[in-house]
């Protein structure tokens, strides 16, 4: 789920990706920097250069604690760098000064920054301790599907598989937004992490990219149901996941996807991370409040807040097609919001960005789709993994939703969300955790990247302990 406007653009521009190519003898090798001014504040930019037998470039944002991503087109002639990010909207050109210690360009994405990359700084490195490094001890293969008239990919990923026949398959779902297939995020990769553990357990594990950029811009939660269908289609037909059972793993957004694939055509077993189990227009309002407290409002403010923005929520909940949605919230942005007058006004660039995201099919889709009636069709095993001081997603609230839909009969009994025994449902809420489940101090999503942990080691351990539990007692 998305928390603000400003750091839906700082992370838009700190997900950068390019490989430059030499078409000249010049040598650039080495660590470039610089900052762009954005909404009021500067991001820094960094740039790093290997000139071998071949370019390599990789690009860093350091604030952002992004380090060492990989990358699209780009070119490199007469001493003009240019590279550009189409799913982004991405580009930058600029030229390398006569003593070849700056480049001098303009970042473009919706608007033009001056950008000067300068050479000599000292590059910034993370320390993430859990992400896993090579040599593994179980193979790993990579799985492309073709979309259905074979033109170009359609799902990419990556399968892990022990070295002993796996017990089960956990295919891997992520959140909102396109991720790639270890949801990376602020430098961590918390799906790698995740495939790592479970497969040095014995378990095969699937993750994959989402959609191509261009298809899933227009893809909603129920296609992406779809694509879980699809995989499940290919891996069944692959020798080494023959006659075990097969699960999902769906974190916050993805938990949903998860409760729709089961609706369609059961699973053996599912797995939540920060799942859902309100309608997002309720996630949205808590979300808001609480990520607007964490960064110093008021209750009065942060009601405020979450009272202009429910008011839009309503009016895209309300409406019976996109259109209608888009026409109203016109409307009655025109007039004023929630500071109503009789005189129209025309809508400034940040208004038609609301009116377009709120309205796009992905998100008028899930406005109108709520995970009670989903979960109450679930009838598979089913482990809840929620963090504490989760700021996006409310842990106690979906929790307590989650037993009563899957368990109405007893939902009403004493029950301990904070150390409950793995059973055939478990519901477990980890002390000091966070949307990524991170072992953290506030919650706030502005933590993500300056923690080292990628995931709580004991959210590891719940899983593992909880699949050997299900797949020895039930299959």
């Amino acid at each position: 789920m998305n928390s603000s406007a400003r750091h839906i653009a700082l992370l838009l521009v700190l997900i950068l990706w390019g490989i430059f190519r030499p078409l000249t003898a010049q040598d650039i090798a080495g660590y470039w920097e610089g900052k762009i001014a954005v909404i009021g504040d500067s991001l820094t930019i960094g740039v790093f250069v290997e000139q071998e037998d071949s370019l390599h470039v990789e690009l860093d944002s350091p604030d952002q604690f992004a380090i060492g991503i990989p990358a699209t087109k780009s070119a490199w002639i007469d001493s003009t760098l240019t590279w550009e990010v189409s799913s982004l909207g991405a580009s930058f050109s600029g030229k390398l000064s006569a003593d070849g210690k700056r480049i001098e360009g303009t970042f473009r994405q919706g608007k033009r920054f001056p950008l000067v990359l300068w050479a000599g700084h000292e590059r910034k490195k993370l320390n993430r301790p859990q992400e896993p490094k090579p040599p593994y001890p179980y193979s790993e293969e990579e799985i492309r599907i073709k979309e259905p008239r074979g033109r170009y990919d359609y799902v990419t990923g990556t399968l892990t598989l022990p070295t002993t026949p796996a017990k089960a398959l956990v295919i891997l779902i992520s959140g909102s937004g396109w991720q790639d297939r270890d949801e990376s995020l602020l430098g961590h990769k918390p799906f790698k992490v995740i495939a790592d553990t479970l497969t040095r357990s014995g378990y095969a594990v699937f993750r994959y990219d989402d959609l191509p950029k261009a298809i899933f811009q227009h893809a909603t939660t129920l296609d992406f149901a779809d694509v879980v269908n699809k995989i499940r289609d290919t891996l069944s037909q692959h020798p080494a996941l023959q006659h075990i059972p097969v699960g999902l793993l769906g974190h916050s957004e993805g938990s949903l996807v998860a409760y729709i694939v089961d609706n369609k055509r059961p699973v053996d077993f599912i797995i939540t991370m920060g799942g859902v189990a309100q309608p997002i227009r309720q996630i949205l309002c808590y979300q808001n409040a609480a990520i607007a407290m964490a960064n110093g409002a008021t209750c009065e403010e942060a009601s405020q807040i979450t009272d202009e923005s429910d008011r839009l929520y309503a009016i895209v909940e309300k409406a019976p097609t996109r259109e209608k949605a888009m026409e109203r919230m016109r409307k009655y942005l025109e007039k004023g919001g929630v500071h109503r007058t009789d005189k129209a006004t025309d809508l400034n660039p940040s208004q038609r960005q609301v009116i377009q995201t709120l309205c796009s099919p992905w998100f008028y889709t899930l406005f109108h789709l709520d995970p009670k009636p989903y979960l109450q069709k679930l009838s598979c095993p089913f482990l809840a993994i929620n963090g504490q001081i989760d700021l996006q997603v409310e842990a106690d609230q979906s929790v307590r939703l989650m037993r009563h839909y899957l368990d109405p009969k007893s939902s009403k009994t004493p029950y301990s969300f904070y150390d409950a025994p793995v059973a055939y449902h478990t519901y477990r809420i980890i002390p000091s955790a966070n949307h990524l489940l991170q072992t953290c101090q506030t919650g706030n999503p502005q933590e993500y990247g300056a923690i080292e942990e990628t995931i709580s080691p004991v959210v590891l351990q719940l899983m593992t302990n909880w699949l050997d539990y299900i797949v020895n007692h039930y299959y």
